[in-house]
């Protein structure tokens, strides 16, 4: 086998470990499949001029779940769940170092011998949206070819809890010309882009933002006629959506003039709501203008200057 297994002893240790190579997690943002993240945006955490994303409650809750969606998946199919394979650990390709992996579970192919052609990867999710299985996240999909690849395993599923409610999951086999499309690709961003530093190109305009957060003073570029015809579209749309919000406004003052001072509108002789009127709870507000008046000095020391943003106008 061309793999190392490494288990450390920690899970802070795990963590430094995956910073070595490309993740599974992170082979969909590098193909332009995840909805999430661009590959922009993941070249600037390897490199650490971003922060990590720091761990959520729904990041927690999907780790804690796994056992959960496995055992799901155990019931379902009859397939064994190999309990070793629920600890931090990292299937790392000893040809290619940088490819990691780290299943969130494997399994046995029930009633089957024990042996590594029956042996199985199962990635275990939890969300809130209705997934079809014919019709998998892109995402997902490469995560578990990429998993398969690098373990030398030539089947695996895919299972979902959603909204902790319904359970499904996808039964898949290796599919080595995908693979191998994607080995290219994630080797191409890691010698190109981690170790040889080129930056990816933006994607979006989150990516646009980050790679200029500022504008050049005094620089200007000329619009072509594509450009020009898009900003005379951006300008009806906008008038569109002006004359719409005024009628909007116009709509809400009769409604709240017929309601005078009561609390909602409801259906004749019924007690339906049609819609509300009331005020929210009280709120204390700090006035920063009078405390600045009044203590400069101590306004001074807690105040702080952050960036600008860039605003976009039509002229």
């Amino acid at each position: 086998m061309s793999y190392t297994i490494h288990r450390p002893k920690s899970r802070e240790a795990w963590l430094d470990l995956r910073k070595g190579g490309i993740g599974s997690s992170e082979v969909g943002t590098i193909l332009g499949l995840n909805p999430y993240e661009t590959p922009y945006q993941l070249w600037r955490k390897k490199k650490g001029l971003d922060a990590p994303t720091p761990e959520n409650f729904a990041m927690r809750a999907g780790h804690y779940l796994e056992d959960a969606v496995s055992l799901f998946y155990q019931d379902e199919t009859g397939n064994e769940i190999i309990k070793s394979s629920a600890g931090d650990w990292l299937i790392i390709n000893n040809e290619r170092p940088f490819l990691r992996v780290s299943p969130d579970r494997t399994c046995w192919k029930r009633g089957m011998a024990r042996k590594h052609d029956n042996k199985g990867i199962v990635e275990c999710k939890t969300t809130q949206k209705e997934i079809d299985g014919d019709s998998l996240p892109q995402h997902w999909f490469c995560q578990l070819q990429y998993q398969l690849g690098v373990a030398e395993l030539n089947w695996g599923a895919i299972a979902w809890l959603t909204a902790g409610r319904e359970f499904g999951y996808r039964d898949l086999t290796f599919d080595k010309d995908f693979y191998d499309w994607m080995i290219e690709e994630v080797t191409r961003f890691w010698v190109d882009c981690i170790q040889g530093n080129q930056e990816p190109l933006a994607i979006n305009v989150e990516d646009v933002i980050l790679k200029n957060p500022r504008h050049i003073a005094g620089k200007t570029l000329t619009a072509n006629d594509d450009i020009i015809a898009e900003l005379a579209e951006l300008k009806e749309v906008r008038e569109e959506l002006a004359a719409l919000d005024q009628r909007k406004k116009a709509i809400e003052e009769s409604i709240k003039m017929t309601m005078g001072d009561a609390e909602a509108l409801v259906l004749p002789n019924t007690d339906d709501v049609l819609c509300t009127w009331k005020a929210g709870k009280d709120r204390t507000k700090f006035d920063d203008k009078r405390f600045a008046q009044e203590h400069p000095d101590m306004y001074a020391q807690y105040t702080t200057t952050t960036a600008g943003t860039r605003t976009f106008l039509i002229k």
